[in-house]
Parts: structure tokens; C-alpha cells; sequence
């Protein structure tokens, strides 16, 4: 969105994942990234031009999220069943 023309909208999502429209108006000194009339700045990789590609996006990062916990929730698992095997106390 680097080449675009001001201002425009967007959308976005808040830490709550809540989809969110902001007007953009000015670009930034540093590349990619955009602002809002109260400076709130925003880089390219979080805006989406609609709702549901928002959405989409908070579905795919959540997925990647979930993967990630279960990846860890499972070497804790066998750093457990390890430190079982070594020890005389059962857990």
C-alpha cells in the first residue's frame, strides 16, 4: 500500500481482534508504514481492504498461534515423561 494516495481507508485489527476501519492521511518517514489523524501508525503487513479479509487474516493468525502452543504444550510433555523416567517420583 506504499504507493498509495491520501487519504484512504482500511481496516485493522485491535489487540482484541476486533476488525476496525481508520482513515490513513499521511505516510512516514520510514517506509510502509501509515498514520491517523491522532498518530496512530500502522505498517503495511496490518492493513487489510475489507472486513472480511481482516477477519481472515485474525482466523490465520490464530490458527498459527493455536500451532505454536500445542507445539510447546507437547515438549513440555516429554521434558515431563523425561524427568518421570530419571526420578523415583511419580507426578
Amino acid at each position: 500500500m506504499s504507493d498509495t494516495t491520501y487519504p484512504f481507508t482500511a481496516w485493522v485489527l485491535t489487540p482484541s481482534f476486533a476488525p476496525k476501519q481508520v482513515e490513513l492521511v499521511r505516510g512516514s518517514y520510514y517506509a510502509d508504514w501509515h498514520s491517523t489523524e491522532a498518530k496512530k501508525n500502522y505498517h503495511d503487513s496490518e492493513l487489510y481492504t475489507s472486513k472480511e479479509v481482516a477477519i481472515e487474516a485474525g482466523w490465520r493468525r490464530l490458527d498459527e498461534q493455536t500451532s505454536a502452543l500445542k507445539k510447546k504444550a507437547d515438549n513440555i510433555n516429554k521434558k515431563k515423561a523425561t524427568l518421570t523416567k530419571h526420578s523415583q517420583v511419580k507426578p
